[in-house]
């Protein structure tokens, strides 16, 4: 028996034999650097295709970078001048890309360290293809699912599985954050990466798979199979039971009405939610507008994403966060001057109040969206009272504009704000009074309490949402909003973490707002709770010294 331990990935227990995904090349080149593109090109488009039609617009857009990054100059041509001037075209592939993502790993901003392992998987994807690897996977003519295990798997190699016969994922190599968890969550099956110690040796054993723990299993003696038995048969009681509370409001177990809400990217997220009950649209980012195309999108464009979704929603509210970029998300007419720090620079509602008349579009294009509807608006990055006040200036002009050209616009908006910086949480009493609700940004306001780049693997140890100093700020929040009779919500990954949601409870917060396939999980986790157990729990975590502390008392120790 051997008991691998890895990084948790996507939730989930699952048993299975195991089958180890492996190219094969010939071991020499078989194509010019040219053909390998094009090769390399076809098969992109194709996967993008295929992610679209099974996983959706929002899945598919990596293959659009890749086919961008495959009909780069700037990439292809310094590859095709180093095999021209005599070096092997594999090497002069592996050379590039791995000098070129070693420089974008050195930036600061995440989405440029993302793009590095993008060049990383494009200039494997040009090798493989360089020496016509067989990616051809097929599963065995048995009908059976099975885990599938990898050194590594890129997106195009993840779309190559028949969806069907899928346990699960195990690789050697990957984060928590990697594409594979993401297609893993997105498909609904567990998944745990980084294990170093997994090779080919796992191919055809017996293996258990904890995607909650990061346990990976193979050949178990009987007391772990009796151990992972019975965690396999929770885990499928637990599937039933949540398709039977999918069209269910959520309660306590105590009788509490709690709402539990679903954040979107876009328009074409709501696909598939028809099946869910949920409270309303708790986050819509409207960053797709913005970053999809080279030119600015017209208020007519944005009227129609908004009123889409405004539409399929009702009588449920959507909150719309304004234009959230600057810091890792870079947008071309935007007057964005380069910056040492762009994640302490102009970013979030500093830029857009520097950039009034595209901010003022986006509001002109929301009134009109939610005319004869309750629509709720929500600022991002706020850190001073001005921008409050200046952000509802700013609506009041532009709702007069609308209404002296006699156009129909919202009466019931709400103005919120992202809690997401320390200065907003320290000032939460204060911002209560000038706000109509609050939305807790857990995955910013981490990064920002602990100084510490949520996408720096080096600081990743430090990036810690169960730190004292975290749940203070979020508890100091929750009363302040209570305290001021305003609305609050937590909308980042902590609301989606079922290790917090009783802690939350016990906070005395009544919305969660979350990723659509995570919807019922905390229902059930809502349930599942009693908010006297919750009230006493969350105090008793707000009294642990450090992070290990605080998730001792919540797995249900004492106080260290």
């Amino acid at each position: 028996m051997k008991i691998l331990k890895g990084i948790p990935g996507a939730p989930g227990v699952v048993f299975g034999t195991v089958l180890y995904f492996e190219k094969k090349t010939g071991g020499k080149i078989e194509l010019d650097i040219d053909a390998a593109v094009a090769k390399c090109l076809e098969k992109v488009r194709r996967m993008y295709k295929k992610a679209l039609s099974d996983l959706g617009e929002d899945k598919a857009k990596i293959f659009s970078a890749y086919e961008m990054l495959l009909e780069d100059e700037m990439l292809i041509g310094p590859i095709k001048k180093s095999a021209q001037g005599g070096t092997a075209p594999d090497k002069a592939v592996k050379e590039v890309t791995e000098s070129m993502a070693s420089i974008l790993m050195t930036k600061k901003s995440e989405y440029l360290r993302q793009r590095a392992d993008d060049i990383r998987n494009i200039g494997n994807m040009l090798i493989e293809t360089l020496m016509s690897a067989d990616d051809n996977f097929t599963f065995p003519k048995d009908n059976e699912k099975y885990i599938v295990a990898a050194r590594e798997l890129t997106p195009v190699d993840t779309m190559l599985f028949d969806r069907s016969r899928l346990l699960g994922f195990a690789t050697c190599e990957g984060g928590a954050a990697s594409h594979t968890v993401i297609l893993a969550k997105s498909i609904g099956i567990p998944a745990v990466v980084g294990i170093s110690e997994l090779n080919s040796t796992a191919q055809g054993k017996k293996a258990y798979l904890d995607g909650y723990t990061g346990e990976f299993v193979t050949e178990p003696d009987s007391t772990a199979a009796a151990v992972y038995d019975k965690k396999v048969r929770s885990e499928e009681e637990l599937i039933k039971t949540l398709e039977t509370i999918k069209k269910s409001d959520a309660y306590t177990k105590d009788g509490e009405r709690i709402g539990v809400y679903i954040n979107i990217g876009k328009p074409s997220d709501l696909k598939g939610s028809e099946c869910e009950r949920f409270d309303g649209v708790g986050l819509f980012r409207s960053e797709f507008l913005y970053s999809a195309a080279k030119d600015r999108p017209t208020v007519s464009e944005q009227y129609e994403a908004y009123k889409t979704v405004i539409d399929a929603v009702y009588p449920n509210t959507v909150t719309i966060r304004t234009i959230d970029v600057g810091g890792d998300k870079q947008i071309d007419y935007f007057n964005m001057p380069k910056e040492e720090n762009p994640f302490l620079g102009n970013r979030g509602i500093r830029l857009c109040l520097s950039n009034k008349d595209i901010f003022s579009q986006q509001l002109k294009a929301i009134l009109m969206a939610g005319a004869g509807k309750k629509v709720k608006v929500m600022i991002p990055m706020v850190t001073c009272l001005d921008e409050i006040r200046e952000t509802r200036e700013l609506i009041r002009s532009v709702r007069e504009e609308l209404t002296g050209e006699n156009i129909p616009v919202c009466e019931d908006l709400m103005l919120g704000i992202m809690i997401e910086t320390p200065a907003s949480a320290i000032m939460a009493d204060v911002f209560a009074k000038h706000c109509d609700f609050f939305s807790i940004g857990t995955n910013d306001l981490v990064q920002y309490i602990m100084a510490a780049d949520r996408g720096n693997a080096g600081v990743e140890n430090i990036y810690q949402p169960f730190h004292p100093a975290v749940l203070t700020m979020i508890d100091r929040v929750i009363k302040a909003g209570a305290k001021a009779g305003i609305e609050v919500s937590v909308c980042g990954d902590l609301a989606a973490n079922t290790d917090f949601t009783e802690v939350l409870l016990g906070m005395g917060l009544k919305k969660f707002s979350v990723p659509l396939p995570m919807l019922s999980r905390i229902k059930k986790k809502i349930s599942d709770t009693d908010l006297s157990s919750a009230r006493k729990l969350s105090e008793k975590v707000l009294t642990g010294e450090d992070e290990n502390e605080v998730k001792n008392i919540i797995a249900g120790g004492e106080k260290l």
